[in-house]
């Protein structure tokens, strides 16, 4: 099978897949030039496979939900109160396990990717995502324990979830660069 780039934006498809213009970026046809994949088939397989990047979307999505549900709950406390409370449980409380499996699929696909977890940006990931678990433990530990009805609490999760949906901003912009890269092999 014969692979071409798009000399524009870098998306790589088979020759015989391509149409009049890059999927990606819409350039005619002319602008992609013939491209040879460096990386083995089984690790392309394994890494086509995506499973960081979807466990990621989980977790982020859990982070920004818990943090909305917690605004609401302090700003509007009246509003759907059982469904605002039983949402906050649920993200809040699935969070830490959503952003452990999304940590542990980073390592793998890192180890995968590079061989190694010792650039800059991989020293970067680990310890932001270490963080992101910690303030989404504490979250899970405070609506867990004291509960989704008390004031103090909410202001408290508030805070940690915003914590959580930095370290998610901060994983995604170093997660990009990292996206197309990888060792060949």
């Amino acid at each position: 099978m014969a692979l071409v780039r798009c000399k524009s934006c870098g998306y790589v498809i088979e020759e015989g897949r391509l149409k009049d213009v890059c999927p990606a970026c819409g350039v005619p046809r002319k602008m992609f030039e013939p491209f040879t994949d460096t990386v083995s088939t089984r690790r392309r397989r394994l890494l086509s496979l995506d499973i960081h990047p979807i466990i990621v979307h989980w977790a982020v999505s859990f982070a920004v939900s818990a943090l909305v549900l917690s605004l609401v709950a302090l700003a509007l406390p009246g509003l759907f109160v059982s469904t605002v409370r039983g949402g906050l449980r649920v993200t809040g409380g699935m969070l830490p396990l959503i952003v452990a499996a999304s940590f542990i699929a980073g390592r793998i696909d890192g180890k995968i990717r590079f061989r190694k977890a010792k650039s800059r940006i991989l020293r970067l990931k680990t310890a932001v995502g270490i963080i992101f678990f910690a303030l989404a433990a504490a979250v899970s530990a405070i609506i867990l324990l004291v509960g989704p009805h008390v004031a103090w609490a909410r202001v408290v999760d508030a805070v940690l979830l915003a914590g959580c949906t930095a370290c998610a901003f901060i994983l995604g912009r170093a997660g990009a660069r990292l996206l197309c890269a990888m060792f060949p092999g």
